[in-house]
């Protein structure tokens, strides 16, 4: 797809970007207005967005933890640790229009290179069943089925390690 402008999500355009996330996932799995702005207060550096023009296409964001998993604890009341050296992906979401069009692609190469900048140990997530193989492509690993069932979906961890010195994986 051409012409999209990846960038850092505007104060004023988190009504936006939080209308896009409730047509993405479930009622209950949707992250809230408050959950957007607790985000875009705390860390604002990791909350990207996709733009073709003014149609807003995609967002990604999430917290800073020390934990080495992703848990429910994550979710609603935003359980990060500002101070944590992983990262928790809480959101990439891609409007239907501009699915399959390698939007969420670029947001999570943008989201991976400003966490690797940053010297962050780890990015983790939980994703739907039908997406491992998507985060397996970005470089994340299948960790196994989460103890998590937030909005009544089946979650699936993924991890992505950073910072690994070469020589010593070979």
């Amino acid at each position: 797809m051409s012409n999209i402008e990846l960038r850092l999500i505007k104060e004023d355009e988190l009504e936006e970007a939080l209308y896009l996330e409730q047509r993405c996932y479930v009622p209950d799995a949707a992250g809230t207005r408050e959950g957007f702005r607790y985000r875009f207060d705390h860390y604002p550096g990791y909350f990207w967005s996709a733009w073709s023009g003014d149609k807003l296409l995609g967002i990604t964001n999430g917290i800073l933890t020390s934990a080495w998993s992703c848990g429910d604890e994550m979710k609603g009341d935003q359980q990060d640790d500002e101070q944590g050296n992983n990262f928790c992906i809480l959101t990439v979401a891609v409007a239907d229009e501009a699915r399959r069009q390698g939007i969420g692609a670029m947001l999570l190469n943008k989201l991976v290179k400003e966490c690797d900048a940053a010297g962050h140990d780890a990015i983790i997530l939980m994703c739907e069943p039908h997406l491992i193989r998507f985060y397996e492509q970005a470089g994340f690993t299948y960790i196994g089925v989460s103890s998590s069932s937030h909005g009544g979906i089946e979650w699936h961890e993924m991890r992505r390690t950073l910072h690994i010195m070469e020589h010593l994986t070979k």
